[in-house]
């Protein structure tokens, strides 16, 4: 089978491109003749993957999408392929697409979040104008047209399988669910002296219980209720490792001190070590307005976390509350109550830890998000449901 993929940048470190990767790089192991058409191609091996670097703008956003997806487009059509498979509306050539999210159905969420990002007039009129082409290419490539070849949408989780059906007319196409996925030999538990000696490093007590919190677009992510959570926990031996970095670093450090909670929340920046950085941590903390699938709750997960997050795409349909985590609300003192009642309960939480590492090893491998993904391209070439003639 010929597999054409198409994303604007080929990596391992972006959620929307993570996916694709793993599994470009695993069905060329499995003697698929896949082709990458990518601005750029990192930490993917070029001897099963025939790379075909796609040239253009790349800053503004906007600029990116537009010149990649025009380049692609002349680039793919010059060779014959079984399956083209697009990250989103990359390519309008696409027969199967991943959806990551719904661009309308995520604008709906963040833009009343907007006015609390530190971000320039010119970049909130950059982002509103991005929202708005990709969401009209989203609508050429996604709907029902009359004579439309058999299509397959790929969402990542539930909740944006109903945003795809809710903002645009399907009609029959092929849908098949699968989600994000974590590699277990890289976040996996890790033995208490190994825990110790980063905690040790990176000055958290060792007897302290700890909770991650991952990721940039704080404002998106919640880190505010996070902070202010802090506050209400009975708990004072209870810390925050905040992974990643936000333009608005400077006013989240000032709420960490204005909340006096200055010397339990550590900001880390970027990791390179995140998979330690996750199983150093007793919990992971996620109070996001918004995702498709957060790749990090499943990666904290694989690294025997229990996930307390707010109850949104992806999140709900991996937490068993009581059983892998707990949901929270998004209002501070309700996630306090959360953490009070898990913290009364450190074998309970170990326990929940233990499951939803136990939960990922069974559901949640690139491999099996390779296998399905195979199963929906044969679905998709057996023509079998596809669009219905309108």
């Amino acid at each position: 089978m010929r597999v054409a993929f198409a994303m604007i940048n080929c990596n391992r470190r972006d959620g929307h491109a993570r996916a694709v990767t793993e599994v470009a790089e695993r069905l060329g192991n499995r003697g698929y003749d896949v082709h990458l058409y990518a601005r750029t191609a990192e930490n993917i091996d070029l001897n099963v993957v025939k790379w075909h670097a796609i040239p253009g703008l790349r800053n503004p956003e906007l600029a990116d999408f537009w010149t990649y997806q025009k380049l692609a487009d002349i680039a793919i059509a010059r060779q014959k392929f079984d399956i083209i498979h697009s990250v989103g509306p990359n390519t309008r050539l696409a027969n199967v697409v991943s959806i990551q999210n719904i661009q309308p159905a995520k604008a709906l969420v963040l833009g009343p979040l907007g006015s609390k990002e530190k971000v320039s007039r010119l970049r909130r009129f950059s982002r509103a104008l991005y929202y708005r082409v990709t969401t009209r290419e989203e609508k050429k490539l996604f709907e029902n047209t009359k004579g439309k070849k058999p299509f397959c949408f790929l969402p990542v989780s539930a909740g944006v399988e109903r945003e795809l059906r809710r903002h645009y007319n399907i009609g029959n196409a092929l849908v098949r669910i699968i989600p994000n996925a974590a590699d277990t030999s890289v976040f996996y538990p890790r033995h208490q002296e190994v825990r110790d000696a980063w905690r040790q490093t990176h000055d958290v007590p060792t007897d302290a219980t700890l909770a991650i919190f991952s990721g940039g677009e704080w404002t998106r992510k919640g880190l505010e209720l996070a902070i202010h959570s802090m506050a209400m926990v009975q708990d004072r031996n209870f810390h925050l490792f905040v992974a990643g970095d936000d333009p608005d670093r400077k006013r989240y450090k000032q709420l960490a001190i204005d909340s006096g909670v200055a010397n339990r929340v550590l900001f880390g920046g970027f990791r390179s070590d995140i998979s330690l950085a996750m199983a150093a941590s007793d919990l992971f903390l996620f109070p996001s307005y918004y995702e498709a699938f957060s790749l990090a709750s499943i990666e904290a997960a694989a690294c025997g976390l229990p996930i307390i997050a707010s109850k949104i795409n992806g999140t709900e349909d991996f937490i068993q509350p009581g059983i892998t985590g707990e949901f929270i609300p998004h209002d501070a003192s309700g996630i306090a109550i959360v953490l009070n009642r898990l913290l009364a309960d450190r074998i309970g939480m170990r326990q929940m830890g233990m499951n939803a590492r136990d939960s990922v090893c069974k559901e949640y491998t690139w491999d099996r998000v390779t296998v399905l993904t195979e199963q929906a391209y044969e679905a998709t070439l057996s023509g079998t449901q596809g669009f219905q003639a309108g």
